[in-house]
């Protein structure tokens, strides 16, 4: 029987990446690190110029509250995925300890943003004022038999 011209000599799964595991294990700690630190330093940076974009020390007062600014929230979200797809393509590389060390990045990113998003939400959204009650005692209701507040809040009514 003749062999196919068109079939490979060995598998394509068992053939031996390029890379040894016993050279890469220290530089891929080493890169996953340097890499945190990097990420660090973008969010740092993204967040110093988030803040000066938002300071505006000659602003007049506003009637109302400001509207809500979805920058931040897309800014770290958009990190956030640089970071994953950065993670996802190291660890199909074979350097598996400098992808999963982007995860915590990634997690911690996306709290940030939920945590930006929602501080910016409640900032843009605040709480209606509480309306005073005619009677402020624990029933919250107006004593009408004339008498003074402890009697109407024994009766219950």
């Amino acid at each position: 029987m003749t062999e196919s011209p068109y079939r490979q000599s060995a598998p394509r799964a068992l053939r031996p990446r390029h890379g040894s595991r016993a050279v890469n294990g220290c530089l891929d700690v080493a890169l996953g690190l340097l890499l945190v630190l990097l990420e660090g330093l973008i969010c740092a940076v993204a967040a110093h110029s988030l803040a000066l974009s938002r300071w505006d020390p000659g602003a007049s007062e506003t009637s109302g509250p400001p509207p809500m600014d979805w920058t931040p929230v897309l800014v770290l979200g958009g990190i956030a995925v640089a970071v994953a797809l950065i993670a996802v393509v190291l660890i199909r590389e074979n350097w598996p300890w400098a992808g999963a060390l982007q995860i915590p990045v990634v997690l911690l990113l996306c709290v940030a943003a939920v945590q930006v998003g929602h501080e910016d939400y409640r900032r843009a959204h605040p709480a209606p004022a509480a309306t005073p009650s005619d009677h402020p005692g624990r029933s919250g209701r107006q004593c009408l038999s004339g008498g003074d507040n402890h009697e109407c809040l024994d009766s219950g009514g």
